[in-house]
């Protein structure tokens, strides 16, 4: 029987892969992001947009954690979004970042999640 972690990395390696059609297999028809009910459309929609935005992009999980409905991890991020990002004329210029995010499972699916990326640390980088 696959862990949390084995279900996360394969999530990850979804979103890598851009594989849009499998996200059904790992995150809930249900799901909350931040508090706000997106379903599993809108939420498809989130990372369809992201990746519209940066076509670099790449979810590299630097700490992983979980126990027996949460996982939390640290993901890095080095990507070149094309325009504004989080409110900052980014413009196509490489940053590295760090997303925090935690993630509740319901029946082995994603159900719920928590997120902060790191504004500050790309705000540096631009000055």
């Amino acid at each position: 029987m696959p862990t949390l972690e084995d279900i996360y990395l394969d999530y990850l390696d979804c979103l890598n892969r851009q594989a849009f059609d499998k996200l059904g297999t790992f995150v809930d028809d249900n799901v909350e992001h931040n508090g706000r009910p997106l379903g599993l459309s809108g939420y498809r929609d989130m990372l369809v947009r992201d990746f519209a935005d940066i076509p670099d992009l790449r979810f590299e999980a630097q700490i992983l954690v979980s126990n027996g409905t949460r996982t939390g991890a640290r993901l890095f991020f080095d990507c070149a979004p094309k325009g504004t990002f989080m409110g900052l004329p980014v413009n196509g210029r490489r940053v590295q970042f760090c997303e925090h995010v935690f993630y509740e499972f319901e029946h082995g699916k994603i159900r719920r999640v928590w997120s902060v990326i790191d504004k500050a640390e790309i705000e540096r980088q631009l000055s």
